[in-house]
């Protein structure tokens, strides 16, 4: 990783917190503790039990405290002018939602860290960067981590595992580029021996989890299909060095045979998976892997087809007719997959992809996929949660846990278009968004 962007997007992070109130306002002096009373009207701590109301969460630093039934507005030995009350009387009050599928950092660090910033104050406390470029993302991670970054808590992947001329092969389309061998930290391997060493050399650098690039893609513009690119064996020794090192596998997946052969070779989960058939999810079922549909990145897609922005860069014809013949294309054809999927009991992840937010994707999951809303919210708190490996860290609200907290105007249960309406935001303690307070 190269020290100069180390050293730029370090002092981008401590210049852009230093420039908002949040540095000054929401952060007291290191060696005093942080105290918050949410005040909740309704407390879905958990979504799968009851729910409770007229309730008051007590957050200590960057953990969950306690929970206490009423309005409480003092803690018992605490100074009352150190304690931060927040009410949320009148709010829907639960586990901050979980992203299991964004590209938060390309190429450029001024623009890393805003859309870290933009996903936080949607309600996202927790992102799964599903591919950045890794002198970014990691950098960017730890200072979240640190307080010197606004954004949610962040699980990279760094560089996604692709084959030569695949669909995260960044030389596609450039001849001169092509014309050089790719760089060690691109993630670009052939053959098991070479596939072995990129995967463990993206965990070296830092990686939480391993994204594999099984199938083509369809804005790559690319003539190759929307099928399996690694052959199986590079599959399996990808998903085996990654386990081994204790890294789920993550697969970018949209043909019926390679989400197939991803699932044989043993990934955690399926990203996109739109030509899922009934075969593939009766194995994804079977082997308790969880389906990333990211239905908002083919509605988008298709939006930018059928009905192109001013000014926007026209899509190639080969890119174009890829779109058309996607089953989102057809008559009702959002959420097919989702509504497979849970037709055999595949599990279900909540994720976006580039752009648009969990409550969203939870919208399009009900409304086009088929799912209850508490269904949704339960798969973007207790089961993202859970896919990511961090259930005990995240997705409930209880004492130990991470203070994660995201607030609604009105209950996402009764109208899942209420999760659109995020009013409060609190990631690791930190609290993004209130009543009066934002970040700018």
């Amino acid at each position: 990783m190269k020290p100069l962007a180390q050293r730029l997007l370090a002092t981008a992070a401590v210049a852009f917190t230093l420039a908002s109130p949040l540095a000054y306002a929401q952060t007291p002096a290191k060696t005093a503790d942080r105290w918050f009373i949410i005040q909740s009207g309704t407390l879905m701590a958990d979504a799968t039990k009851p729910i409770a109301t007229k309730v008051s969460v007590i957050v200590k630093n960057d953990k969950i405290d306690s929970i206490k039934p009423g309005f409480v507005d003092s803690i018992p030995g605490v100074d009352s002018t150190t304690v931060h009350v927040v009410d949320l009387k009148d709010k829907f009050v639960m586990a901050g939602l979980i992203d299991a599928h964004v590209h938060i950092a390309g190429q450029n660090w001024v623009a890393a860290l805003r859309t870290a910033r933009e996903k936080v104050i949607s309600g996202v406390t927790t992102a799964r960067d599903a591919g950045s470029n890794p002198e970014l993302i990691f950098p960017l991670r730890d200072s979240i981590n640190q307080g010197l970054a606004y954004g949610p808590r962040i699980l990279a992947s760094g560089s996604p595992i692709s084959t030569t001329g695949g669909h995260g092969d960044h030389r596609n389309g450039n001849f001169l580029e092509s014309l050089e061998p790719p760089a060690f930290d691109s993630g670009i391997c052939d053959g098991e021996d070479e596939c072995r060493k990129v995967t463990r050399r993206q965990i070296q650098l830092g990686a939480d989890q391993i994204k594999l690039i099984a199938t083509a893609g369809v804005l790559d513009d690319s003539d190759t299909g929307l099928e399996q690119q690694f052959s199986l064996p590079e599959m399996k020794v990808i998903v085996e060095s990654a386990h081994l090192m204790k890294r789920k596998v993550m697969a970018h997946a949209i043909g019926q045979e390679g989400i197939k052969a991803a699932v044989i070779a043993g990934v955690d989960s399926i990203e996109h998976g739109n030509y899922l058939d009934d075969e593939g999810a009766k194995m994804m079922a079977a082997k308790g892997v969880y389906l990333s549909a990211t239905l908002t990145a083919p509605a988008d897609v298709l939006k930018r087809a059928l009905h192109p922005e001013p000014g926007a860069r026209p899509l190639s014809k080969n890119t174009y007719n890829k779109i058309m013949r996607m089953p989102e294309a057809q008559p009702n054809g959002i959420g097919r997959q989702v509504r497979l999927a849970t037709k055999y009991g595949v599990k279900l992840a909540v994720a976006t992809d580039f752009g648009g937010t969990p409550s969203g994707e939870m919208v399009l999951l009900v409304h086009d996929g088929g799912i209850k809303p508490l269904e949704a919210l339960k798969a973007a708190t207790i089961s993202n949660a859970d896919l990511l490996g961090i259930s005990d860290k995240v997705g409930t609200l209880e004492p130990g846990k991470s203070a994660d907290i995201v607030a609604f105007t009105g209950s996402p249960i009764d109208d899942i278009e209420n999760a659109t309406k995020v009013t409060f935001v609190m990631s690791q303690g930190h609290e993004y968004k209130g009543p009066g307070f934002e970040l700018p």
